[in-house]
């Protein structure tokens, strides 16, 4: 079975009680995230909430990025100039272990493109 990886706008949707968010979750037994997922979320949350947010992103696996992961972000950032830095790691972490990437953003990630699932819009 495929990894499943998430993109941030899932996460930040979970975070606030969004139902198909939360439903997503539960659909897989391990979820995943890069760690640019997770240095984006950290880096919106105020202090008060940080401990709270940890603990939340602690259920998920983690992978870093590796140096096969920033070359195959690079490539995508040079196929589609206006993909952001973030959105490529993210992309490229997903497609260099095979996986899924559960998203919401649309603009960054068309619902058809190979390797894409988008459950709901925004």
């Amino acid at each position: 079975m495929s990894e499943t990886y998430f993109d941030t706008g899932i996460l930040v949707d979970t975070l606030a009680g969004h139902h198909l968010a939360m439903a997503e979750l539960r659909r897989v037994a391990r979820p995943w995230i890069s760690r640019v997922t997770w240095l984006e979320i950290m880096g919106e949350v105020p202090p008060p909430a940080r401990e709270e947010t940890e603990a939340f992103l602690a259920n998920f696996a983690m992978r870093e990025v590796s140096p096969e992961i920033a070359r195959r972000a690079a490539t995508l950032r040079f196929e589609r100039p206006a993909l952001g830095l973030g959105a490529a790691l993210v992309l490229a972490t997903a497609q260099e272990h095979g996986a899924i990437l559960v998203t919401r953003n649309i603009k960054d990630f068309p619902a058809q493109m190979p390797g894409i699932r988008v459950p709901y819009s925004s």
